[in-house]
């Protein structure tokens, strides 16, 4: 591979740097280890080539932005100029004579030479002199020699007319005329901007607002906290350096909010070893682009968890107000928002559930139940199941129930449910004694990756049964049986109970309190009228 040697034993990655960069850089070459192991150095190889190729464009786009210009040479002979005319009138005797007499037929000579075709012979003769000087100084932009003796021409032409004031007494000289004296100066390139040093980071308040969180063996979603750490790094990431948090300010939040709009989806591998910024930048130049995060996402949650980290350290002392609050994607009124989750239709049920992977629960796996435990249980995401243990499927006053007070991060969600009569007819608990009887200590031990369902539900099963609206998605099921509980005359108290509702008027009571026998009763008179065999054959047999 290219750039990656061998090197007394171990793998390098090496990439010289031009010539011109060294400067900036302050090094002649690029180099990481990549350990001893061949393939281990392959692996890496990719994202560490990827980051030096950032660092490179980053040093030529500060080497370019440092490089004269037309502008720049233009600005650079006129003050010049000016500085020459002033020393000139500071001497004994003052201003030549004949230099004040000679001034019109110059000017003369240079608007002649501006306007003739072939004026090139002319304006060396006029203005040759400054361009040498530029070049001599190494302020001469890389443009061909007519262009610049010209500029220089426009630009004298300015400097004659500010003699020409001075002369006449004017106090206040005028302003240029020439374009190219009058446009702005560029900003400034630089490879990493300076902040002021002391005082607590960004990282360290995030540290001490999870052990505040963790703290009398409270426990925060493993989830959340991970999503909170990468909050942080990206926002690290595009200030470009760790940052005391008392340096960070709402322009600084606002203009990563405009970042995060432009930030292509899983930029971290997509684009391995490239930074936020840098990620932007190699999208940008993508033939098609990958397609950027979400404003909602960006709301709920990079924008929110940066915020909420904030706002502890507000409300503990490092700081005297939280710079992110309020600041959000403006996603239009919510007045006027249609829902962004919708429940599944009965047609819709009958084609998730009559699929062939249903057919027979004798081999059902972690999909199967997991969408049927989705249907029955209300959980909120997928992730609750990831922590379901086996010992969490248990009686509770003689009723089977699920024991989700440790697989899920929100109070009214730690909730126990009862097992629906149509899990027990399928045959759950007897997929559960197969677990234990192999020494699985969770209900869902393939759960690799982390939302190993969800994605498959979303990305694959979804579109095989034929739904193709974005808004009903694995957590539709909640609102299928929140939208039963009611047509099944189940009261407000015990809805809420079941599907850990967030109203505490009529959920805010203990776990251990919890009604579980009219809860069992209230749930088991749902009836989702599933196509699955072994239920459509109960069903059958009752009429």
């Amino acid at each position: 591979m290219k750039h990656v040697q061998h090197v007394r034993g171990r793998w390098v990655a090496r990439m010289t740097v031009p010539e011109e960069l060294r400067p900036i850089l302050n090094m002649r070459e690029l180099v990481a280890p990549l350990g001893t192991d061949k393939r281990q150095a392959e692996r890496q190889a990719l994202a560490v080539l990827n980051r030096f190729h950032a660092i490179l464009d980053e040093a030529r786009e500060a080497y370019e932005a440092g490089r004269p210009t037309l502008t720049s040479a233009a600005k650079l002979h006129y003050q010049a100029e000016l500085v020459a005319d002033d020393r000139e009138r500071l001497a004994p005797g003052g201003a030549n004579d004949f230099m004040k007499a000679s001034r019109p037929v110059y000017a003369n000579r240079l608007r002649l030479a501006l306007s003739g075709t072939d004026g090139r012979e002319e304006l060396e003769a006029l203005v040759g002199y400054a361009a040498d000087d530029l070049a001599g100084k190494g302020f001469a932009p890389d443009v061909p020699r007519h262009v610049l003796l010209r500029a220089l021409a426009e630009v004298q032409l300015d400097a004659l007319a500010r003699f020409q004031e001075r002369d006449d007494g004017r106090v206040k000289p005028g302003e240029p005329a020439s374009p190219l004296l009058t446009a702005p100066d560029p900003e400034p390139a630089v490879m990493a901007p300076a902040e002021r040093k002391g005082g607590p980071t960004l990282s360290d308040l995030l540290g001490a607002f999870h052990n505040e969180r963790s703290a009398g063996g409270r426990s925060l979603a493993q989830k959340t906290m991970d999503e909170h750490k990468g909050a942080v790094r990206m926002f690290e990431e595009f200030l470009g350096q760790t940052v005391p948090v008392r340096s960070i300010t709402k322009q600084k939040i606002i203009a990563y909010k405009q970042a995060l709009l432009e930030t292509p989806t899983r930029y971290t591998l997509r684009f391995k070893g490239l930074m936020l910024p840098q990620a932007i930048k190699a999208n940008k130049k993508r033939e098609k682009p990958f397609e950027t995060l979400d404003p909602q996402t960006i709301n709920m949650k990079w924008l929110s968890h940066l915020s909420s980290i904030l706002q502890w350290g507000a409300n503990n002392g490092f700081i005297d107000i939280n710079p992110a609050l309020g600041v959000r994607v403006d996603t239009g009124s919510a007045v006027h928002k249609e829902p962004t989750r919708l429940p599944f239709d009965q047609e819709e049920l009958q084609r998730i559930f009559g699929h062939p992977m249903f057919n027979d629960p004798s081999r059902y796996e972690t999909r199967q139940w997991a969408v049927l435990m989705a249907l029955y249980t209300g959980a909120r995401s997928s992730s609750e199941f990831r922590k379901i243990k086996l010992a969490d499927v248990r009686e509770e006053q003689g009723v089977p129930v699920f024991d989700l007070r440790e697989a899920t991060k929100n109070r009214r969600s730690k909730r126990l449910v009862p097992i629906h009569k149509d899990l027990l007819q399928i045959g759950l608990l007897a997929y559960v004694a197969k677990l234990r009887s192999q020494n699985e200590s969770r209900l869902f031990p393939d759960w690799e990756p982390e939302d190993k369902v969800n994605n498959w539900f979303l990305r694959t099963f979804r579109k095989t049964v034929g739904i193709m609206d974005a808004r009903k998605v694995f957590h539709s099921f909640r609102h299928n049986l929140k939208t039963e509980l009611v047509r099944s005359g189940c009261t407000r108290e015990l809805a809420d109970l079941i599907a850990g509702h967030e109203d505490q008027s009529a959920a805010a009571v203990y776990i251990h309190e919890a009604p579980i026998k009219r809860m069992k009763e209230a749930l088991d008179r749902v009836d989702f009228r599933l196509p699955i065999p072994i239920l459509t054959t109960r069903s059958t047999s009752r009429t």
